[in-house]
């Protein structure tokens, strides 16, 4: 299915003098010539583009300091070449004859340009001809749905998100307990459990990776700690628990606690898990399986003293 949507003026007119210029002559590098090489699914020279047209003369090739620095060859290089990228438009396929880039904004999901898709992204299209029939000219090119880069270039958003991650420090828990470690508690009186909260020991943590137009977000959280109390016990908790104040006496903890019931030195292993979810600029949105980290601490437990 397929949507017209309008290119700015100067893209059009920069068009329009490329698809009259095009004929079928044999590709540049067919013929050998050193000066080009393959990139993708697009042929790139490596002449470099000016910042500005040359002085005198009236021609060709290409232009604008945002640009990448390669220029295509599409075999008609007698006039040629040009830029292997229009910024804000999208990159030369050798073999559909258009720049193709994604979408910016996305068309919102109840466009049916998505076919009823939820995943993949809308691709734009600015063809130099009619090459596949595909309009151009006045109509100014198209967009697309593709479930992954047309051009096949570039990692995918799930692939983006997992970079961000490997680049995330997710940490246990930083354990802060009453009575402290390394001090004797009661039989029967309450222990206190909680983590210092900060990105890396609670969350959240975001992460941004980008290549190609496209950007991944990614979010980390600890949806809960798991409590192994060293007596057979596990508490969990899906808060970060309450730090202990004198002035709360014996009470219990309101959030995550626990009371031993036998004398004993007993190690405390907290086990913090990480939901993690990304978002894409191009629409997709997913999640990385949970993640783990421990950390540890003890507790000394002594015998009530009853005094007559």
């Amino acid at each position: 299915m397929l949507k017209s949507r309008a290119l700015p003026a100067v893209v059009i007119g920069f068009l329009a003098v490329m698809a009259v210029l095009i004929q079928p002559t044999p590709p540049a590098w067919a013929d050998g010539n050193p000066d080009v090489d393959h990139c993708n699914s697009w042929v790139c020279s490596g002449v470099t583009v000016p910042e500005k047209p040359p002085t005198g003369g009236g021609g060709g090739g290409g232009g604008g300091g945002g640009q990448d620095g390669k220029t295509c060859a599409t075999g008609a290089t007698h006039f040629g070449p040009w830029p292997c990228e229009i910024p804000g438009i999208g990159r030369f396929d050798e073999y559909r004859q258009c720049y193709i880039g994604l979408a910016n904004p996305q068309p919102p999901k109840s466009d049916p340009i998505w076919q009823g898709h939820t995943d993949g992204a809308i691709y734009y299209y600015a063809c130099l001809s009619q090459t596949h029939g595909l309009p151009n000219g006045q109509n100014g090119g198209f967009m697309a749905w593709h479930a992954t880069d047309p051009l096949g270039t570039g990692p995918s958003a799930a692939e983006l998100a997992q970079q961000a991650f490997n680049r995330m420090r997710l940490d246990g828990a930083k354990i802060g307990s009453a009575p402290p470690a390394g001090a004797k508690g009661l039989v029967g009186l309450p222990v206190w459990l909680w983590t210092a909260q900060s990105p890396q020991t609670w969350g959240p943590q975001t992460m941004t990776a980008s290549a190609g137009g496209l950007s991944v977000t990614v979010t980390a959280k600890v949806k809960s700690i798991a409590w192994a109390m060293g007596d057979g016990t596990t508490v969990t908790c899906t808060k970060p628990g309450s730090p202990y104040k004198k002035s709360f006496g014996d009470t219990d903890s309101p959030d995550c606690g626990h009371r031993y019931t036998k004398v004993g030195e007993y190690t405390i292993t907290a086990t913090s898990t990480w939901a993690v979810d990304w978002t894409a600029t191009n629409g997709e949105t997913g999640t990385i399986p949970d993640t783990t980290r421990t950390s540890s601490t003890t507790a000394r437990v002594g015998e009530l003293q009853v005094v007559n």
